[in-house]
Parts: structure tokens; sequence; C-alpha cells
């Protein structure tokens, strides 16, 4: 008892004693050239975590120790360091700092570091750039901000969805997308799509959004982009594709600040196919009632002809109005905000509307930190069946109507006396075409989301060299998904007397992470250690079910149908993951820094055996301008080389050991039969290995910046499922084979032009590269093929050693030295049903973005150039037209074209040279020029002006004359205000599949999508 007395009285001194050494500082910051006052300057005790932010008058308060060294920084300012001595009121100036050398960024697992102390690449986006230009999906806002970064929007419907890629694709079959994480807990991003077998709804049947939509960008603080493996190796196998860190905004100690921001956007279509202008409904040159087609004769001067495309598409308005709260005291800060998007689209009836609200708190008391950050959001989506129909009905959707429907028709007639008007009444309905105005009106597909982000966390800070933090996290969300087929759509029967699916997704993803992070000086270096163990749980769950045929064509619902005409589908998995992880760090004289990082995985989607793996990374980093004298240092003012060598799993998805069982078979005998794809227990996860070298240059005091990355990977033991022998007993397999590599480099240029005491003129430029290829596939599988993106005469493939973004497709037949075959009846070229011929590489050479910001005074001018080189795109909407005889190219029919090439001596068995003239008929555009697929493939080149804006604030004695308002920002905003490009087709930046197809994914695909549009908005942000 008395040593129990003894011990506690010893740890109440220590802790007395620890407390005694308290004392608090207070102090101002200001710019030094205007000597303006600083609000939201980060103010950290050097060493430890303990910091505070400066208040909207750039007044601060924080206990810190006796002898306390101050790390005082600020955005687009160089970072002071502040000994405290006796003072306890001081007052700090910072000077501008183009050059960001003590810049921190965000890392892995929420560390903050210094820009310098990096052995591999990171960039982030700070908060005030993704609200400059406003986007509705948060993808879209990183466009050519990032270095290596490749997003593809794919298209212009409100809710629809954009994909990332970070240096290239690693996975053959998987989600090559990176890993969000938002303060601290990582997130889903996935894309929702259909099924052809249950709700019949394919990746190309409608436009879907990812889940990263939902978050909104007013509430952001900043992001990181973790490139490498390196650079994500702390996340393990979730971030296999490189991560983005998201941070949230905190409220600042000081008078508590509101803020009001309203923007208003005017959307308008951008650019849509060319279509011929001559000829009307018909076929073989004359009118043809019974035909959609447009091969009829030639319009005649006065005959009614329509441009229906372009009527069709609205001009659609979107109202975005975000409030927020914010404030704190020195141990205490909050941030509460809540947002309204309303969206409408430039497809009547649709739309998409989002609530999103959000909490953020966090108390600080004595050596513990408690805070949690959520956010709630609501959504729905109206939209409709945009390219092909559901999946075996005979349907299509609206915008394949549209590219189709013959121009000597008036589609807005789509109506008559509140009935449907018909295209070909005299066919029977299921080969009618439905009208689009129809399909908008009558078919919708609707979806509405709740979801909740949460996470909360203790941290505990004993002594001022140790930090213990646990976080729990929860990404919960559930949609329901409706998709309606009303009476007396043009499909087979029983969709002809109407249809609904209903699906209910739910999705559950729970993290709890502890971590504990130690620092110490000795001598001239720096140490620091982090350990931790972090578990996951995802549970996903999908209940379709189905009803076609109507029973009473004015009752749509599941209960409305035959028992032999419903159906219903329950799927559920769960994925469990434990991982322990660590880092070590040492830093010696801010000169040089070596960082070590493992992480070992326990995946329950594989084998007891293969389900633990372990992956190191090492990185290093050289300041090698510290070693240089004062004279070489006024020209480059910072220099640093840095390397990086890392490794990282990658599991399987769910429940792909094993084979499972199909439904039950009802012919004699009963039993059950395997599913299609057989399991493999042998399954290993996927190992992508990187090393990546860089240098990081700043002339001139910081006015010039030139950062320099090269870098591979390379990912093996893809898991992939390649057609097997049947006499095994199902048709597809399980198996770890083939390598995909990446090669690259990234270019990133900072500068500063002109910078007085009144102008300031920001510019960067971010370069990158990317070499995707494809090895080692199994003996005979040389192609690996993206579903639901497979149309026409192209489709999207991995090659086997070839490309990884492919493009393969049918090709006229050529002799071994490529000499066109003709036919010697009919003087056309041969056509072949080969598929597998390589015709194109979707992956861009380069892309390039340059972002400028211009200040004068009150005013602020930005825009961001985005440019591309190559990449090809397969314009299968053209193809489409080619087919139907509404594309420009079949104003040449009738005409004559001579091809050169060779014709096969049937005697001799010998090419002989062949000149042949011929006709451009209907039978040449719709079975030979169509079979050629490079006649709608493009290699793509682009400069586009992607964003704008303008934005004023008004002087400070318009606010004081008010009263009650501190600040007044206007602005006008423009998206895709024009770009000259080589390609023919709607926007070349195209993916028709949108996000969710996985694995080389469906970029560079156009096809029957909802056009990109142009916007001008005009915003207005109030600080109260």
């Amino acid at each position: 008892m008395k040593k129990t007395v003894s011990l506690i009285f010893i740890l109440c001194l220590i802790v007395q004693m620890a407390l005694a050494q308290k004392r608090s500082v207070s102090g101002v910051v200001r710019d030094k050239v205007t000597n303006d006052l600083l609000p939201g300057v980060t103010i950290v005790e050097k060493g430890t975590t303990n910091g505070t932010a400066s208040n909207s008058k750039g007044e601060f308060q924080l206990s810190v120790n006796n002898n306390a060294t101050l790390s005082v920084s600020y955005i687009g300012m160089s970072t002071q360091e502040v000994k405290i001595g006796a003072s306890s009121t001081i007052e700090v100036f910072l000077e501008s700092a183009s050059e960001k050398v003590d810049e921190v960024v965000v890392t892995a697992m929420g560390i903050m570091r210094q820009t310098k102390a990096l052995g591999y690449s990171v960039q982030d986006v700070k908060g005030e750039e993704l609200v400059r230009v406003k986007e509705a999906n948060l993808v879209n806002s990183l466009n050519g901000k990032i270095a290596g970064v490749n997003i593809t929007n794919s298209g212009g419907a409100p809710g629809s969805s954009s994909q990332i890629i970070i240096r290239g694709g690693t996975s053959l079959l998987g989600d090559n997308q990176p890993l969000f994480v938002i303060d601290g807990v990582p997130i889903d991003n996935s894309t929702s799509s259909g099924n052809s077998g249950t709700d019949r709804v394919t990746a190309t049947s409608t436009s879907s959004g990812n889940r990263a939509m939902d978050l909104n960008s007013a509430d952001i603080e900043s992001i990181s982009v973790l490139k490498g493996p390196a650079a994500a190796a702390l996340y393990g196998l979730k971030a296999a594709a490189g991560a983005v860190v998201i941070t949230t905004k905190k409220g600042k100690q000081g008078v508590p600040q509101i803020s009001v921001s309203s923007k208003m956007k005017l959307d308008a279509v951008s650019r849509l196919p060319e279509q011929q202008g001559l000829y009307g409904q018909g076929s073989g040159g004359t009118f043809n009632a019974d035909t959609g087609e447009s091969w009829g004769e030639k319009v005649t001067s006065g005959q009614p002809f329509y441009n229906n495309m372009k009527d069709f598409f609205q001009q659609a308005w979107a109202y975005d109005v975000n409030g927020s709260i914010s404030g704190g005291t020195e141990n205490a800060n909050y941030f509460m905000s809540v947002q309204r998007l309303d969206q409408k689209g430039i497809v009547p009836t649709t739309d998409y509307v989002k609530n999103s609200f959000r909490f953020n708190g966090e108390q600080k008391r004595g050596w513990f930190t408690i805070g949690m950050n959520t956010n709630y959001i609501y959504s729905t989506t109206t939209k409709t069946l945009t390219g092909d129909g559901l999946y075996g009905t005979g349907g299509t959707g609206y915008m394949l109507s549209i590219i189709n429907w013959p121009r000597t028709d008036n589609m807005a007639n789509w109506s008559e006396n509140g009935v449907k008007r018909r295209l070909l009444p005299g066919v029977a309905l299921q080969d009618d075409i439905d009208n689009p105005n129809w399909l908008v009106r009558n078919n919708p597909v609707t979806e509405e989301l709740h979801r909740f982000i949460g996470s909360g966390y203790v941290k505990v800070s004993p002594v001022k060299w140790l930090d213990v933090v646990y976080r729990a996290g929860v990404d919960h969300y559930n949609s329901f998904n409706q998709s309606i087929t009303s009476p007396g759509a043009a499909m087979i029967t029983p969709y002809d007397k109407g249809a609904v699916s209903e699906k209910l997704r739910q999705n559950d993803l729970l993290s709890s992470t502890l971590t504990a992070s130690a620092n110490q000086k000795i001598n001239s270096f720096d140490l620091n250690l982090l350990v931790g163990h972090n578990y996951e749980q995802t549970t996903y769950s999908n209940n379709t079910q189905t009803a076609v045929g109507m029973l009473s064509p004015d009752f749509i619902s599941i209960n409305n149908a035959a028992a032999a005409n419903k159906a219903f589908d329950s799927y559920k998995s769960q994925k469990r993951l434990t991982s322990v992880f660590g880092e070590f760090r040492v830093d010696y004289k801010n000169i040089a820094f070596l960082g070590v990082t493992g992480r070992n995985d326990w995946s329950s989607t594989l084998s007891p055996e293969n389900r633990s793996f372990f992956y190191p990374s090492f990185n290093g980093s050289f300041v090698f301008t510290e070693l240089l004298n004062e004279r070489f240092r006024n020209v480059l003012s910072f220099g640093k080389l840095r390397a990086s060598w890392s490794q990282v799993g990658k599991d399987a998805p769910v429940y792909q050991t094993a084979t499972y069982l199909n439904s039950p078979v009802t012919t004699i005998g009963g039993g059950y039969n395997d599913s299609w794809t057989g399991g493999n227990p042998d399954l290993k996860p996927e190992t992508t290995t990187a090393q990546e070298y860089g240098v990081d240059l700043r002339f001139l005091k910081g006015r010039l910046g030139v950062d320099l990355t090269y870098y591979t990977t390379t990912s093996d033991d893809q898991i992939i499922q390649p057609r097997v022998s049947n006499a095994i007993g199902y048709i597809f397999k399980y198996v770890n084979w083939g390598t995909v590599e990446n090669k690259g480099y990234e270019i990133t240029v900072n500068a500063v032009p002109i910078q007085t005491q009144n102008l300031k003129w920001d510019l960067n430029l971010n370069i990158s590269h990317n070499d995707g290829k494809v090895y080692n596939l199994p003996t005979g599988l040389e192609l690996l093929y993206v579903t639901d993106v497979q149309i026409g005469p192209a489709k999207p493939a991995s090659v086997n050693n070839g490309d990884f973004l492919g493009l393969t497709g049918q090709k006229w037949q050529r002799t071994t030295d490529g000499q066109l075959i003709l036919d010697p009846n009919t003087g056309y070229p041969l056509t072949s049903t080969d598929a597998t011929k390589l015709v194109g590489n979707r992956e861009p050479d380069i892309i390039l973005g340059l972002n400028n910001n211009i200040a004068y005074k009150n005013w602020n001018l930005s825009f961001l150039i985005d440019i591309r080189k190559g990449g090809a795109v397969y314009n299968a909407t053209e193809w489409a037209m080619i087919k139907t005889g509404l594309s420009k190219e079949t104003e040449k029919r009738g005409e004559n074209y001579t091809f050169e090439g060779v014709t096969l001596n049937s005697t001799t068995g010998a090419y002989e040279p062949k000149s042949s003239t011929v006709v451009l008929n209907e039978n040449y555009y719709k079975n030979i020029y169509s079979a050629e697929a490079s006649n709608f493939i493009t290699d793509v080149n682009w400069f586009r002006l992607r964003t704008a804006s303008l934005g004023y604030k008004l002087p400070d004695y318009v606010c004081k004359k008010i009263g009650f308002v501190k600040s007044i920002d206007v602005s006008i905003m423009a998206t895709n205000l024009f770009i000259i490009t080589n390609y023919k087709g709607m926007d070349p930046e195209v993916s028709a599949g949108g996000a969710g197809v996985v694995g080389a994914g469906s970029s560079g695909i156009d096809y029957a999508g909802v056009p990109a549009t142009r916007s001008y908005s005009l915003g207005f942000n109030l600080k109260f």
C-alpha cells in the first residue's frame, strides 16, 4: 500500500513539474511587405504537435514549454522559426517564398512533413484552388493541377462519374483508381453499375456517379496526392494505385467567422458530332417509311429538314449555395457547414440535387486531444438510358436514338393528343425507334443516396516527444436505384408492356487505426519512429428485384406483373483487412533525410497460407545546396536530390479462392452447376515494385522552381481469369499470371514572372508522360478485353507484349508488306472478321497543365490551359452514324473513288497490282467502310482553355460602411471555354463506360454519351 501511494505521489509530482514548465505566449503575424495582418497562419511548437492558428486579426495565443521555438508557416510564404526566450508577446513578419522549400504537406497517415524532407513526389492542392472554379464532382477539380494524374470525365450529365488514374494502371482486371482518405479514414470512391443479368443495365446504358462527388469542395482545406507506392506505403494494399489524402477545414482561434457563398451556373452543349445534311429517310436511294435509316433520296429545296440533335438539348442552370460557421479558442475549435446544390441537365428532365451537412470539432485538455469529423450527404439523381438500352431487349437510349434519327422527320413532334407518335408505324413495335423526347419523359432512371462519413479520434501526448493516436472511422451509404420502362416502348415482349427494376445497395466501411509516434533529437540527428495497427472491414450488399410485362399499363410496380415475370437477386460480401506498420525517419542537420517503412497485411480474400504479406519501402533526400557557399545560393537557392524504392501488395477481390454453385437445375436429375468461373485457393496478391528518382531545384531566391521525376513500376502476379477447357467444369479460372509495367517522367515548373507590391503573377506548369505495357500473359492469351464496352469494329484491350491501354479491331485485308487487297470481282477492299489487330493506343503521349494566377490589388485572374498530345480515341458514335447514313462522311455517297492495291491471281497464286474505281454506295459504307477500325480512330491532340475566373474583392471601406460584413468577393467563372483539336466528334475527353469499368477501362471510347458542357458562372462570397 505504501509503495502504491509513493508511486502515485511521484507521478503527480512529475505531472506538476511538467505543467509548471508550460507558459502562455501570445503574438501577432503580419505580411512583411504590406504589413497586413495574416489570419489562418499555423503556429507550431517545434518538435511537438502542439499548435494553433492566428485568428481573423492575425492574433494567436499558445501554451508552450520554456525555451521553446515556434515554427510559423503560411501558404505561399517562408516558414519562420522564432525562439521565444523570455518574451511572452512576439510579433512575426512573414515574407513571400515562391520556392516553398519549407512548405508542409500532408503525407500518409495524416503526417505533416516538410517537402524538402521527402524522398518521393507529393503534390497538393489548397482549398481555395478547388473553389475558385468549383466543380460538382471533386475529382474534376484536380484536372491539370497535378503532374502524373490523368482525369477523364465520362460526360456532361449531372451526377456523372470521373476517373482518376495516377501514373498509369497497375492491374489488368482490378480497380486502378487511388485510395481516397479523408481526415485520416479511408472512404469509398466506387462507381455503381448495373448487371446485364439482373436489371439489364450495362456500362454503356447510362451514366453513373463516382462516390467522391458526394464531397463538398468548400469543406476542404487541402488535398495531397501521393503518387507512388513509396508515398502511400503506410496505407498498404488499398493504396497500390496511389492515394488522395483530403484534409477538411477546422475552426481557428478568435472571433467566430460566418461565411456564405452562392454560385449560379449556366451549362450549354460544348460540341456535337457533325451529321450529313443532304439525304433523307429511306434505303437504296429512295424513301422507305419502314426504316429509320437515312439512305433515302436527296433532299429537295423547300423540303423540311431538321436539326434534331441540336434542338433536343437545352441550356441548364445550376445553383450552389454554401454556408459555414467556424471558430475556436486556444484549446478548442469547431467548423460547421451546409451545402445545397441543384443542377439541371442539358438533357430535359435530368438533374442532380445534393444536400451536405458537416461538423468538425476538437477539444484539447492537458495531455488529451479529442475530436470528430462528420459529414452527412443526401442526394438524388434523375437520368435515363443514354446509349444502349436494356441488355437483350432491343431498345435504345435517347442519345443513340438522337444520332440515328432521320433529319427529314421532326423529332420534336413526339406526341399526338397525348399519345406517343411512332416514327415507323408500319413495322412491329419492337422494330421501331423510340423518340428521345418520349424516352426521357417516360423511362426515368433515378437514384436516392444517403451517406454518412464520420471519424473520431483521441490523441494522448504525455511528453513532448511522444504522441499516441487512436482513430475510428465509418463510411456508410445506401442507395436506392429505380429504372422504369413505360408501356409502349419499342422493345421485345414482354418489355413493351412496361418494366421496372429496383436495386437497394448498402456499403459499410469500418476502420480502426492506432498509432504511436516518437521523435528525439540526438546531437545533429532528428529521429522519428511511428508504429501502428489498422483494421478495416467492408460489407457490401445488393438486393435487386425486377418485373416485366405490367398487367395494368397505368401502374408501374413490382407487384403489377405475373409471378413468372418477376425476379429477385440478392448478393452480400464481407472483407476484412488487418495490418501492422511502422516507419523510421532520420534527419541529419536538415541536409540529409532517410525514411524506411514496413507494413504487413492479412487479407480475408486470400487463403490462410497466402493472406499474410509484407512489403517495405526506402526513401531518401539530400539537400545539396546546404553545402554551397552564399555566392552560389544567390543563383541556386535550393537543390535536392531524392530517390525511393518501394513494394506494395494488392489482394484479390472477394470470393475468388473457391468455386461456387449456380442456381438449381430443374431438368431431369436436378442438382447444381458450377459457376462459369473456377476459384483458385492458391491465389497470391499482386505485387507492385516501384523506383523513383527526382531532383528539386529553386532559382533566384525562389522565383523559379523546377521539379523532375522519373519512375518505373512493375506489377507482377496479376489476378486474371483466362478462358480454360470446358472439360474441367467451368469456362474461366482465376490465376496469377502477367505483368504490367509503367515507366514515365513528370516535370513541374513553378515561377513568379512578376512580383511587385500590387501585382503578382504565379505560374505552375505540370507535364507528364507514362508508357504502360503488358507482359507474360499465359500462352495463347494475347489479349484481355474490357467487358461492356465492345462496340463495332474496335475494342479496348490490354495486349500481351504491348500496350496496357490498347485498341484492337478489324482491318481491311493486306499483304505481308502492307498492300491493300482488293476483291477481284467488286474492286472494293476485302474485309476481315478478325478483330484482334492492334489499331491504337489510348494512352496520351504527353499531358500538360498550365495554371496561371494573376493578382493585382483587389483583382484576381486565374486560368488553366490543358494540352494533350497523342492518345487514340475510338469514335464509335461516328461508326453508328455511318451504319444509318447520318455521318457527314456519307455525303460522298454516289461519288467514285479509286483504290490502289493488289488482287490475287487465282491461277498463279500471286498478288498483282490493281487500281479499282468504285462507287461509294450504301453497301460500301455499311459493310466495307465500317469494317475498317482505323476509319474511326484518331490520334488526338488538343489545346483547351479548361477553366478561367476573374474575382474582385470589395474594398474594406465598403464593408465598414455596411457594418456587419467583413469581406465581399465577387467572381465570374467559366469552364471549357474553347478547345482546338483534330478530333471530329464530340469532346475527345470521353469514357463510354464511366469510371466503374475496371482494368484497362473505357477512356478513349466515344459512344453515344452525353455531350460535354461549356459553363458560365457568377459567384458571391460574404464573410461576417
